[in-house]
């Protein structure tokens, strides 16, 4: 797993419960196809995806405007090969952009994602 990753799952963690599917990412609404989340990321369009080793609820995917029956994809560490989930938002559940992978995305990584996720997280 990407270093980028661990960092996110942890600060994440209650999003990512240890009985929960350790190779899963999140969870989106549109194409599983990583080659088409890059021309999105090159168009600056980035695909999100909410995350979260668990599925969505419908009442979470209404929230994110996403409420039609379009088929939902599993988002795995496999599927993000040479590309990274930046800091997207919070509805309900944490979101995430994914980006290319490059060498200003990990640099940034912490103050841009890790960062924004531990201060925007909802408090319980």
């Amino acid at each position: 797993m990407p270093y980028w990753l661990d960092q996110l799952r942890q600060v994440l963690r209650d999003f990512y419960p240890p009985d929960g599917p350790a190779d899963v990412v999140g969870y989106l609404k549109g194409s599983g196809d990583p080659n088409v989340w890059s021309l999105m990321a090159l168009r600056q369009k980035p695909q999100h995806l909410i995350l979260g080793s668990l599925p969505p609820t419908r009442e979470t995917w209404v929230a994110a405007g996403k409420p039609g029956q379009d088929p939902i994809q599993t988002i795995h560490t496999r599927d993000l090969d040479r590309l990274i989930v930046l800091y997207g938002g919070f509805i309900y559940r944490p979101w995430g952009r994914i980006e290319l992978l490059d060498a200003e995305a990990l640099k940034y990584y912490q103050s841009s994602t890790i960062d924004s996720f531990r201060r925007n997280r909802p408090v319980h």
